[in-house]
């Protein structure tokens, strides 16, 4: 059976979405927190923070509504910092 990986960036936290009407368990949502999302520009480190922390709220919120999620924080050792090198 087709699998699926969707990848949910950070200013994609849409809980309204289509995608969050059905649960299957072929589909899996990956969001990761990455270096990247804090340097390309400069920001104020309250900024990076709010956005990391509506990260790690959402992936609760659609886990409990029966969505297989993974979620990388910025230091987790399986966090390559590079969704090319992961997946």
């Amino acid at each position: 059976m087709k699998k699926t990986l969707r990848l949910i960036l950070g200013d994609q936290l849409n809980i309204k979405h289509s995608w969050f009407q059905n649960q299957s368990s072929d589909i899996t949502y990956l969001l990761m927190e990455m270096k990247q999302e804090t340097d390309y520009v400069k920001h104020h480190i309250q900024k990076v923070v709010a956005f990391f922390l509506s990260m790690r709220n959402f992936t609760n919120k659609i886990s409990k509504a029966g969505h297989h999620v993974i979620y990388l924080k910025l230091d987790d050792k399986e966090n390559e910092q590079n969704l090319e090198k992961k997946y």
